[in-house]
């Protein structure tokens, strides 16, 4: 039997009370030995109260909301497990699917990341990555090399996120995942579909907006400027652009309006970073390295104490509340240094790097 006390699960979680409730309860009998931690920002629907309330084994961790990237980056900067599970906050997860999917990671180290089918709450497969993704229309019988993994349900190994680094903080909501399996591709790992099948509501956290249509939308093009041939790239620049110019002047609803005028005007000026909302700062650090505090000089992880690694995280408390006095000032340091062009770009030099979040401790 696997041993679940070395997965660590991260649950990025933002208004999502009532489902994140139903992951938490279904991940206590699927997985009650895995380390589980919550990544809160800053939901104003009773979140972080509830799982403090009812989940006190949980390690919370509330944050400022700068998108997806960020508070999975911080869930895994705090976790000890091996295995870290991405799991969204509408997930409902079997403990047979942990289990197939630690397994299949420990059996080959050339597999960066794995993940189940996914289903709607009515049984039926849900088509991730669009109609046209392949592997949406394959029966998945055996585990099947894939080219990318949902970050809904996303299981990788501590030493893989060493080599290629976590997800990318310029983005702010979807296409994380695209870039992470590009990188995993690049650098000589696979990934894998396994025949086991979990429910994911979808959307749990997000309603449609058209700023978050304005961020899939950037969020692509940044993803192509980093991946896809220039070529490539210039097609779909000017695709949007013109989609943009045309929707701004047929689209009758006022912010939609303003919306693919942004798109335009983003499109045009080649500004792929030039979210709705608000980033982490962090630009693409995440994409190098990561480094897990509590790590030696040669890279090997200290002892962990206790199956939560309360003094790991005690001994982190002042120095996460010093980053969190000076969050203010980090955010004036990130100021994007000026262009020529016109084009907003991030000046690397005054980045913020990675460093220890504010940790709470669930029921403390």
């Amino acid at each position: 039997m696997t041993e679940m006390r070395r997965l660590s699960i991260i649950i990025p979680s933002y208004n999502a009370c009532a489902l994140l409730r139903r992951t938490l309860r279904t991940l206590a009998v699927a997985a009650p030995d895995a380390e589980v931690i919550v990544v809160d920002g800053a939901s104003h629907d009773g979140s972080p109260e509830m799982v403090r309330a009812e989940f006190p084994s949980a390690i919370l961790l509330e944050l400022q909301n700068h998108g997806f990237g960020h508070s999975t980056n911080r869930g895994l900067e705090a976790a000890t497990g091996e295995f870290l599970l991405l799991c969204n906050s509408d997930l409902f997860v079997s403990r047979s699917a942990l289990e197939t999917m630690q397994a299949r990671l420990a059996s080959d180290k050339l597999l960066a990341g794995v993940g189940p089918l996914l289903l709607n709450e009515d049984g039926s497969r849900q088509h991730v990555f669009g109609a046209f993704y392949l592997p949406n229309w394959l029966p998945i019988k055996t585990p099947t090399r894939v080219p990318l993994v949902s970050g809904a349900c996303l299981m990788t190994r501590r030493d893989v996120l060493q080599a290629i680094g976590a997800l990318d903080e310029n983005f702010f909501l979807y296409n994380e995942e695209w870039d992470w399996c590009a990188r995993a591709l690049r650098a000589g790992y696979h990934l894998e579909l396994v025949p086991e099948e979990v429910v994911h509501v979808g959307g749990g956290s997000t309603s449609r907006s058209p700023e978050l249509r304005l961020e899939a939308q950037r969020g692509f093009l940044y993803l192509a400027q980093k991946h896809a041939p220039a070529v490539v790239l210039q097609g779909l620049r000017r695709a949007m652009q013109f989609e943009g110019f045309c929707y701004k002047r047929m689209d009758p609803r006022p912010r939609h309006r303003a919306m693919w005028a942004q798109l335009e005007s983003l499109s045009e000026r080649e500004a792929y970073l030039e979210s709705p909302f608000q980033l982490s700062g962090r630009g693409d650090l995440p994409a190098q390295a990561m480094h897990w505090h509590g790590e030696t000089a040669n890279g090997e992880r200290e002892p962990v104490t206790g199956r939560h690694s309360i003094p790991r995280i005690e001994a982190h408390r002042v120095e996460s509340q010093r980053v969190e006095a000076q969050r203010a000032d980090d955010e004036a340091a990130r100021v994007e240094a000026p262009a020529k062009d016109g084009v907003r770009r991030i000046d690397r030099s005054r980045v913020v790097p990675l460093r220890a979040p504010k940790l709470a401790r669930a029921g403390s």
